[in-house]
């Protein structure tokens, strides 16, 4: 095997740890938002909010580089993501009310569509959404040959994709038929995933140097908190009432399209200063076997999509916990220890499912995104 060869499986090894440890991330947050419930307020519960779905939508612009140049990969996107999407939600709708989770979720389908974020169910949507939003930029940026002129394109799609999630869509009120909120949110770094593909000589130089390393930790801890708590910020409008709320409000939202995008590319930078050691040490150290943490993450990450689709069947209330909790001040390491041990559960039980359900092709690709020819 050649270096390059051997720098492109190292690479693909270090996106399915990210995509493992993202997806598992993701079902222990929804351990403490849907199971535990409450607990909102808890600095973890923030942190795993910030981190993991923009690594998955990081990969997927890696990987959609060059890729969507072609028409027939929309289909599949479509095939993939879409096709699950409109199966997995009206079952869900169906058995939500039987899952004993008592979180405030949309009673109906026409409910799950017009909701923020979809019951949980909106990545799919989104990453489709990005997909056919990239297959028309694609063409545009092919025939720009200045950097530049990229950079001024690209904004102003993030620009117009401000102004319509503004106008159409509401966290606050919990209203977005087409999605578009989300999309402006996840729009940036997908595109950074998309000119890491494209630079990938200058972007790994740039996160291989020990200053850009120490300087997104930073970055990633100011803007972290910017987003997450701007009511701390010193210029934030004081006051009661209407006005000031909506002001404040508006000041919210303002800060986070701000900061949000230089905090995906920081966290980016250490998540992969942090996963491709560990990689490269499990995978590409002479006769050393991989451990069973990487091999576990690496089988997530493969796993991810179904993981995704399916893990919210499987979980289960335990609103008993909120009140103990509360009183231990929602510490990081109770809150670690009770939502990584829950999803670990959870995911096992997933993973029995999306293996029964592979045992069909048909039920595969309706439930798990699978490609029928694979």
């Amino acid at each position: 095997m050649n270096q390059q060869s051997i720098n492109k499986k190292r690479r693909i090894e270090t996106f399915d740890l990210l995509k493992g440890i993202a997806i598992f991330m993701v079902v222990m947050g929804h351990a403490l938002t849907m199971c535990v419930r409450g607990i909102d307020s808890a600095f973890l519960f923030k942190l795993i909010g910030q981190v993991h779905m923009p690594i998955f939508f990081f990969v997927s612009g890696y990987f959609t580089y060059k890729a969507m140049f072609k028409a027939p990969n929309l289909k599949k996107r479509f095939m993939q993501l879409i096709v699950p999407f409109l199966v997995i939600t009206p079952l869900w709708v169906l058995y939500f009310p039987h899952s004993g989770l008592q979180s405030p979720l949309s009673h109906d389908l026409a409910g799950l569509y017009r909701s923020y974020w979809k019951d949980g169910y909106w990545f799919t949507l989104c990453l489709f959404e990005m997909s056919l939003l990239y297959y028309a930029l694609s063409y545009a940026l092919s025939r720009l040959k200045h950097g530049w002129m990229h950079a001024v394109l690209l904004v102003a799609v993030y620009g117009a994709l401000i102004a319509l999630s503004m106008a159409f869509s509401s966290e606050e009120n919990n209203v977005d038929y087409a999605g578009v909120g989300l999309l402006t949110r996840f729009f940036p770094v997908y595109v950074m995933g998309v000119y890491a593909h494209r630079m990938k000589a200058a972007f790994d130089r740039a996160r291989h140097n020990d200053w850009c390393v120490a300087a997104a930790i930073v970055v990633f801890a100011l803007t972290f908190y910017c987003t997450v708590y701007p009511w701390d910020m010193p210029w934030w409008i004081q006051g009661s009432g209407s006005a000031v709320d909506s002001a404040n409000a508006m000041l919210s939202q303002e800060l986070s399209l701000a900061t949000t995008p230089l905090m995906h590319l920081a966290l980016i930078v250490i998540a992969l200063a942090m996963v491709e050691p560990w990689g490269r040490h499990e995978y590409h150290t002479q006769g050393h076997t991989p451990g069973v943490a990487a091999r576990y993450f690496d089988f997530l990450g493969h796993e991810s999509l179904g993981i995704y689709l399916l893990h919210y069947f499987f979980l289960f209330p335990l609103t008993a916990l909120q009140e103990p909790l509360k009183a231990m001040g929602l510490g990081m390491t109770p809150l670690v220890v009770l939502s990584a041990a829950v999803a670990f559960c959870v995911i096992a039980v997933t993973l029995l499912a999306i293996y029964a359900v592979k045992r069909s092709r048909i039920l595969a690709m309706l439930l798990t995104g699978q490609p029928l020819g694979s």
